[in-house]
């Protein structure tokens, strides 16, 4: 191991100072790149779902001479528009309710180590959230953690995807760069999870633990708070999870 008087425990001391930068515009980074990921999963179900009333309201404009004229005045590229819009408007809300959040993450290099804004021990949020479940403290870490799951697999066919290709030709054959960049990849999915995905979770479960003790300082009921944003988070990460299966790539 480096110590600090070597050149790379120096380097390493000297990045570790930007820790409290670096380590939540990447928990953003990672959370945002799952979220844009599950959006292109559900860009093809708005499309169809925008086609469908598309057709339905040509029916009724059909029925009326007045209106038979609007027949058709929608064409593909309208409706692809227009589904592409809603799929990024719907991105934007996800990334502010669910990334946004990863900037507030925090580290203390003492025995009660938080990530978060407030000094309470860990123990204490998880028994509070086991005592006091609320929709948001159940929803938020799981929508978090599978995003986050979903941008460590992001990374990981960026990686794999770049190394095949820089492999080949006077580096190694066709063959051996695949198994190598599948490989490495396999490793820097395992990597990020490590060093990323639990810690954007667990910023998520500390973030909306103190929204619901707020609202209860408040005299207010916590099971409403942040409802609005896990109600359009759940599905995309739904729609992840489905997609889930692409994980087995990286063993077949």
């Amino acid at each position: 191991m480096a110590t600090l008087t070597t050149p790379l425990g120096k380097a390493s001391q000297f990045l570790a100072n930007f820790r409290f930068v670096f380590m939540p515009l990447g928990l953003l980074a990672l959370v945002a790149v799952g979220i844009h990921a599950a959006a292109d999963l559900v860009d093809d179900s708005l499309l169809t779902l925008v086609e469908r009333l598309d057709v339905a309201l040509d029916a009724l404009f059909a029925q009326s001479e007045t209106t038979v004229t609007w027949v058709d005045r929608v064409g593909a590229a309208e409706r692809t528009l227009v589904a592409r819009t809603l799929t990024l408007a719907w991105e934007l809300l996800v990334d502010a309710s669910i990334a946004l959040p990863m900037l507030a993450y925090s580290e203390r290099d003492d025995e009660r180590r938080t990530f978060g804004a407030t000094p309470e021990t860990w123990s204490v949020v998880l028994k509070r959230v086991l005592r006091q479940p609320t929709p948001m403290r159940i929803v938020r870490p799981v929508v978090t953690f599978i995003f986050a799951l979903s941008g460590a697999y992001a990374v990981s066919r960026l990686v794999e995807s770049t190394l095949f290709v820089g492999l080949q030709g006077d580096v190694t054959t066709p063959e051996v760069a695949q198994v190598l960049a599948r490989i490495l990849g396999a490793v820097a999915m395992l990597i990020t999870v490590i060093s990323g995905s639990w810690r954007a979770t667990l910023r998520s479960l500390h973030s909306a633990d103190a929204a619901c003790v707020e609202r209860v300082k408040a005299g207010l009921s916590p099971w409403t708070v942040g409802l609005w944003g896990s109600a359009i988070s759940f599905p995309m990460a739904v729609a992840s999870l489905l997609n889930a299966r692409t994980l087995l790539s990286f063993f077949t």
